[in-house]
């Protein structure tokens, strides 16, 4: 109850006034201090917080303030207040992103490398990896551990799904090592898998005229290649592999 209460917008304490209030149906500050183990000097400042969230009222008896629960139903309305609040940042971000594409310079149909480290800049390959492809291509993928170890979360989200959508066959040489990882992409349409007893520390993909090489020192670090003969190279070092691979 407590996560979930959390998750709405409150801390951990806050929450756990609210579930003493709606069990007692009212306390006074001194008596959610004892029944909680808090401190005085903070129980007014959290009380004033649920106050103003709408989750407490009170009322005064001898002077004395006596507080009661809100109905829970309110925790719905702050839903969806957190729900429009969160819309609202979608569009500013999606504006933003527009603007952005504004400054972009225009892309050169020249060839081009890229290089990227650390576990973000590896992501950020990825990304841009899957945004190259088109619709009906063939995205070769030469495995290795590192890409589990790391992303596999991370592909499983946004590389399959996206390929799936634009009807992408995948043909991935994975190590018999990973094939725990290899059954869930079996899941996937799409999907040729050879497993094969050798283990590298890089991994390779081809699709289209993108080529990345992935691997690790100190911290792992890909490369991505925009090179059409580069990229027929890797094809046809890839399907001999393929060929090779049981």
């Amino acid at each position: 109850m407590i996560e979930k209460l959390q998750s709405a917008g409150l801390t951990l304490t806050e929450a756990r006034i609210y579930l003493f209030l709606l069990e007692v149906q009212q306390a006074k500050a001194r008596e959610i201090c004892k029944q909680l183990n808090l401190h005085s000097s903070h129980i007014y400042d959290l009380l004033d917080k649920l106050l103003n969230k709408g989750l407490i009222s009170y009322k005064l008896v001898n002077n004395t303030k006596i507080f009661y629960p809100a109905n829970p139903e309110i925790l719905l309305s702050k839903f969806k207040e957190k729900e429009e609040k969160l819309q609202e940042e979608k569009q500013d971000l999606d504006n933003f992103i527009r603007e952005l594409h504004k400054l972009q310079l225009k892309k050169s149909n020249n060839d081009y490398f890229k290089y990227f480290e650390g576990t973000q800049g590896v992501r950020s390959m990825f990304l841009e990896f899957i945004n190259s492809w088109e619709q009906n291509t063939t995205v070769h993928v030469f495995s290795a551990p590192i890409a589990y170890n790391r992303w596999n979360a991370f592909l499983l989200e946004y590389f399959h799904p996206i390929r799936t959508e634009k009807k992408i066959q995948l043909k991935l040489i994975i190590p018999k090592s990973m094939k725990k990882h290899g059954s869930e992409r079996e899941q996937f349409p799409l999907t040729d898998i050879k497993y094969t007893d050798e283990e590298y520390p890089a991994e390779f993909a081809v699709c289209g005229e993108y080529v990345y090489i992935l691997s690790e020192n100190e911290k792992p670090y890909a490369m991505l290649y925009k090179d059409k003969n580069f990229a027929e190279t890797q094809k046809m070092v890839f399907n001999q592999l393929w060929e090779n691979t049981k």
